[in-house]
């Protein structure tokens, strides 16, 4: 019999904690891996040809593992928790409808730009973007300029990348695929998936990928090939969001401090929807453009 009772109670209006969430936490995870544990202790006989199709030779502590990781992954989903990507316009109301019947911790990063060289067909190009797809054997990508070879780190050496498993965020994202879905078919659900609503569309230059990623498209080779060759779990995505804590006002030089994300109003308009609003003048071009600030907002109830 289905068991209904919560793991951990909370009275109306009661302040939920950090370590009350923590402890959930651990009790879900228990009693996955308990339920888990007892059906496949239950296994008494598995047909060989379905082992070698479902199970795919896995032994039963693989499969627990992988169900756990999969169970975790969705855990975010049935706790209040979003992630978002934005880009606010100066003085432009950018209204979030979240529908979490509650309102949420709102925390802000800014997605910085970094410098990367994105491959077009045949083409390549040096420049700037938000969100690049890679391979994990092109920590530093080259190509010929009109003034020689030009040289940009993806991962900078010695120190910890800016990097997630494509795999984790297709999970996440709730990108469906299979082994037959082609690279570049995968590819293109992944950035519709990012930027659907309530994510906000970005510039198609603020995202590309890498000359490892052009060539398997153009090869169209598939998730189950990848997989053969060892390359799916080396699919990174590269995003930078990043915040600075500010100090006090009288302890700061504000001009030389460097403040990510800017001046942003955040307003809660009802249990379902709230808003950002970029207070700040950031201009580009000498100062003959205003510009637009992209965000990864994150939200907690």
């Amino acid at each position: 019999m289905l068991d209904n009772d919560p793991f951990t109670t909370f009275e109306p209006g009661q302040i939920i904690s950090a370590a009350a969430m923590n402890a959930m936490q651990s009790k879900m995870r228990a009693e996955i891996h308990k339920q888990i544990a007892e059906a496949l202790a239950a296994l008494t006989e598995v047909d060989l040809s379905k082992d070698s199709n479902a199970l795919e030779g896995h032994s039963a502590q693989d499969l627990l593992s992988k169900f756990l990781e999969q169970a975790m992954q969705k855990f975010p989903g049935h706790t209040g928790y979003r992630k978002l990507f934005k880009v606010l316009e100066f003085d432009e109301p950018n209204l979030i409808e979240h529908e979490l019947k509650l309102c949420p911790l709102v925390d802000l990063y800014e997605l910085k730009s970094f410098e990367v060289i994105c491959a077009d067909d045949d083409d390549k190009r040096r420049g700037e973007a938000r969100f690049f797809l890679y391979h994990t054997s092109e920590k530093r990508i080259s190509m010929e300029g009109p003034n020689g070879t030009v040289t940009v780190d993806i991962e900078e050496r010695g120190e910890t990348p800016f990097s997630i498993p494509v795999s984790e965020m297709l999970d996440y994202l709730g990108v469906e695929y299979t082994d037959d879905t082609s690279l570049g078919d995968l590819e293109t659900e992944l950035w519709k998936a990012m930027f659907a609503p309530p994510n906000d569309p970005f510039d198609p230059s603020d995202y590309c990928h890498s000359p490892w990623y052009e060539r398997c498209c153009r090869e169209e080779r598939t998730v189950g090939s990848l997989k053969a060759k060892g390359d799916w779990d080396d699919l990174k995505l590269k995003m930078i969001p990043c915040k600075v804590v500010n100090p006090a006002p009288l302890e700061r030089d504000d001009s030389s401090s460097e403040r990510r994300p800017p001046n942003i109003l955040v307003a809660h308009h009802d249990f379902d929807r709230l808003s950002l609003v970029l207070r700040e003048r950031i201009f580009i071009n000498d100062n003959q453009q205003l510009a637009n600030v992209c965000l990864m907002v994150l939200l907690k109830v």
